[in-house]
Parts: C-alpha cells; sequence; structure tokens
C-alpha cells in the first residue's frame, strides 16, 4: 500500500507539472497575443499622429504661399501640364522624317 501511495503521489507530481507546462505555455501564448496587440495600437496611433501632422503642415504651406501670393500646388501642377504640351499652332512632327508609312 506504501508503494501504491507513493505511485499516487509521483503520477499526481507529473500531472501537476504537465498542467504547469501547459499553464506557462498558455501565458506566454498570452503575452505574445497582447504584445502584438500593444504594438497594433501604437502603430496605429503613431500613423493618425502623423496624417494629423501633414494635413498641418500642408495647412501652413498653403496659407504661407497664399501670403507670399505664389500659386497653389493644384495651379502649378496644371501649369506645368501645360507647358508640357505643345502649342495649338505648332504642327505636330513625325520623331523620325525618315520613316515611311505603311
Amino acid at each position: 500500500m506504501n508503494k501504491t501511495l507513493k505511485m499516487t503521489a509521483l503520477g499526481l507530481v507529473l500531472v501537476g507539472l504537465a498542467g504547469c507546462d501547459a499553464a506557462e505555455q498558455s501565458a506566454q501564448k498570452l503575452t505574445e497575443k497582447a504584445e502584438q496587440a500593444v504594438q497594433d495600437v501604437a502603430r496605429e496611433a503613431v500613423d493618425e499622429t502623423l496624417q494629423q501632422l501633414n494635413k498641418q503642415v500642408d495647412q501652413v504651406q498653403q496659407s504661407t504661399n497664399k501670403w507670399l501670393g505664389k500659386p497653389l500646388a493644384e495651379d502649378a501642377q496644371q501649369d506645368e501640364a501645360r507647358e508640357d504640351l505643345p502649342a495649338a499652332s505648332e504642327p505636330a512632327e513625325p520623331v523620325d522624317k525618315t520613316a515611311v508609312e505603311t
């Protein structure tokens, strides 16, 4: 009977250790998930803050350009696009004058 009691105690110890290992693994997974969630929240907060900062910088640039009398960025882009196009009075010339049309 003494031997049976020792075997039972040993079995309980082994089950307890296995339970501790499972609990440790579960705690580790929970910790990893919590760390990932914290990183995601921090990433989102930084992204949102940077977007707001960019908007404010854009507004400051626009008001500075307006104050200095410079055209707005959209107007400047449209002007550049118009400069790239050939004038309507200029005839379009082929790239290679020796090319034969077939």
